[in-house]
């Protein structure tokens, strides 16, 4: 009997990120690549609104191994475009990882529990008195990317511990209510999810080998 033509996503080894964060979100993923993933990571920068971000990633789904965006919330949801963004992407087979309302939401998760209600400028006060405590004066600048090197990459286990925590509560309690489903098909309303993310997800589908 002959072998067979295998040729199943488990083989291939290109891992694709697509990100509308140009600097934060980039230079981020692009440094996690030091933590040796078992995937060929690729990270690429695209400025377009979520459902645009899985649309440009489709075209990678038959070459790679597994494909992810990544996204915030802030106005999406309001706009009516995150809705498609994700529906869309469970009918192709993108993945997607979310903050609720920014990125931010991800990096304090490398400190503490990120579990209290904020806006955009409340996470970056959050953000300072977490680096003023780490060094007197520091403050949070998005696009510094040895800051992200120095006091945030080698944490991201702590980020995956504690955003994971704060994740399945959101979901427990979503599960809890009878209205969890909605018209649109979404399995849980994360735009109602301040502060909440799921980029640990994304970092244990990456299978990091070096702590």
């Amino acid at each position: 009997m002959g072998r067979k033509n295998v040729n199943s996503s488990n083989q291939r080894k290109e891992f694709y990120i697509l990100t509308n964060g140009e600097q934060t979100e980039k230079n981020y993923f692009e440094l996690i690549k030091s933590k040796k993933s078992m995937f060929d990571v690729q990270v690429k920068y695209d400025n377009c609104d979520p459902l645009g971000l899985v649309n440009r990633a489709k075209q990678y789904l038959k070459q790679s191994n597994q494909v992810w965006v990544v996204f915030d919330i802030d106005n999406t949801f309001e706009d009516n475009r995150l809705i498609k963004a994700i529906n869309e992407a469970k009918k192709s087979g993108v993945k997607y990882a979310y903050s609720n309302m920014a990125f931010e939401v991800w990096l304090i998760s490398h400190y503490i529990k990120c579990e209290k209600h904020m806006n955009n400028k409340e996470l970056i006060k959050e953000m300072d008195k977490i680096l003023d405590n780490e060094k007197k004066g520091l403050k949070y600048d998005k696009t510094d990317r040895d800051l992200l090197k120095k006091y945030f990459i080698n944490k991201y286990d702590t980020a995956v511990l504690y955003s994971k925590i704060v994740y399945q509560k959101w979901t427990k309690e979503a599960d809890s209510q009878s209205n969890k489903k909605n018209t649109n098909n979404c399995e849980y309303k994360i735009w109602e999810w301040n502060s909440s993310t799921n980029v640990f997800m994304l970092i244990e589908a990456l299978k990091l080998t070096n702590k």
